[in-house]
């Protein structure tokens, strides 16, 4: 339906807090043999597959990018209890044959503060298990900071964004001829700039918009009071694609979400749909 040729097979973590040092498997873990017959299923129908650790937290702020240490041994602790969390995953993943693996999502506050020496090693762990490429996906609010210095490791051949920059300060609907510019302005440009502070390719590791008439307003938020709003929706992947299908320093884009349980994310029988399927049958 949109001739892709990646899925993104995310896997849920869970902590107990944002200064708990113990990564656990989480209700809505899939069990190792799930998650390998996924990836078989997934080749099967002639798809690549990455891989993405996501980390959820109890409590009101659920948010991984918040996580965060006041000592070295407790992100000593956080970093040897996540590697033992998602190595099994990582050795299935490798085994099965998947060609992509995150070594996490937008863990904003480590990524500055814990020290390069640990994610290095965690990056060392993964490599010595998993033959693939190795990514990290960052928050679109860190794009504007000076990337720390383990993101130039070479075993982390790109970087990934979760791309859910707000086009617009106030809810409001865009006229859709207007929004190539508005994203040209307010997105393509800061990526750029991270690919060439990088010195290495990026991607959209996630991206998506409400069906919705405010889609461009805090774009990271799942509900909106705003009335559906297709053609705002497909105008909105349909900057984005534009803006990137041609751009040399990002490599691809992922979407979210194909089905969203019938949430305001949904791709699914969407005019979003063929948008997509436009841009990725001419690749």
């Amino acid at each position: 339906m949109t001739a892709a040729c990646w899925v993104e097979m995310p896997i849920l973590f869970f902590q107990s807090s944002l200064t708990s040092t113990t990564v656990i498997p989480g209700p809505s873990t899939p069990t190792v043999s799930s998650f390998s017959y996924g990836i078989r299923f997934a080749r099967a129908l002639g798809l690549h597959i990455f891989v993405t650790p996501l980390l959820q937290v109890n409590g009101p702020h659920p948010w991984a990018g918040d996580i965060q240490f006041s000592t070295f041994y407790q992100e000593q602790q956080w970093f040897a209890s996540y590697w033992q969390a998602i190595k099994p995953y990582v050795v299935a993943a490798a085994q099965d044959g998947a060609e992509q693996f995150a070594l996490g999502t937008e863990y904003e506050w480590l990524q500055v503060h814990a020290p390069s020496s640990l994610w290095n090693g965690l990056i060392a762990e993964l490599h010595s298990v998993f033959p693939g490429t190795l990514t990290y996906d960052m928050n679109w609010s860190s794009v504007h900071l000076s990337p720390p210095s383990w993101m130039h490791n070479a075993d982390l051949k790109m970087i990934g964004v979760s791309a859910y920059f707000p086009l617009v300060n106030t809810p409001i609907r865009v006229d859709p001829r207007q929004i190539f510019d508005l994203w040209r302005s307010k997105v393509k440009r800061d990526l750029d700039t991270l690919a060439v502070r990088l010195g290495k390719p990026i991607f959209i590791s996630e991206i998506g918009y409400r069906n919705s008439a405010d889609t461009l307003y805090r774009t990271y938020e799942t509900t909106s009071s705003a009335p559906p709003d297709p053609v705002e929706q497909a105008a909105a992947y349909d900057a984005a694609l534009a803006n990137i299908s041609s751009d040399q320093h990002i490599l691809g884009s992922f979407f979210w979400g194909w089905d969203d349980a019938g949430g305001s994310f949904n791709l699914k029988g969407s005019q979003a749909t063929s948008i997509i399927h436009k841009y990725y049958e001419a690749l």
